[in-house]
């Protein structure tokens, strides 16, 4: 029977938006696919927009786009780093479970990092997106 479930394999990806120092290993994230349930997860928050854009206060519709999408870059980090070597100015490894690490993020980084998981999980581009072969394999 042909598998339907996502594939459990990650990829390593360097950042470009960390400059490499001498003797300095290049920065990289290691990414996962998000799973059905996660993708249908993350797409209800994108909803959320749309519940609220009946209002007369358009103030508020703003407001509310701007943290359904804060939100839902937040859980693709949480849920697609698997590991990283990316550091704090302290020389602690960052640790994405946690919201205020991913809010430390340079912004170049931040966005390099949701760029890249969203390549990974566009399910439309992607040919072989859930890592199974025209066999089931």
């Amino acid at each position: 029977m042909p598998r339907a479930t996502v594939s459990k394999s990650t990829e390593r990806k360097e950042l470009e938006s960390i400059p490499v120092e001498d003797g300095q290993e290049k920065a990289f994230v290691e990414l996962r696919r998000f799973s059905f349930g996660e993708k249908m997860e993350k797409d209800a928050e994108a909803l959320k927009m749309k519940f609220n854009s009946d209002t007369d206060n358009k103030e508020d519709v703003n407001a509310e786009v701007a943290m359904v999408s804060v939100k839902a870059n937040i859980l693709e980090i949480q849920r697609c780093v698997v590991d990283h070597n990316l550091e704090d100015d302290s020389g602690n490894k960052l640790d994405f479970r946690k919201v205020e690490h991913i809010r430390m993020l340079d912004p170049r980084v931040g966005q390099e990092i949701t760029e890249l998981i969203g390549e990974m999980n566009d399910f439309v581009k992607g040919s072989n997106a859930s890592g199974v072969d025209s066999k089931g394999k």
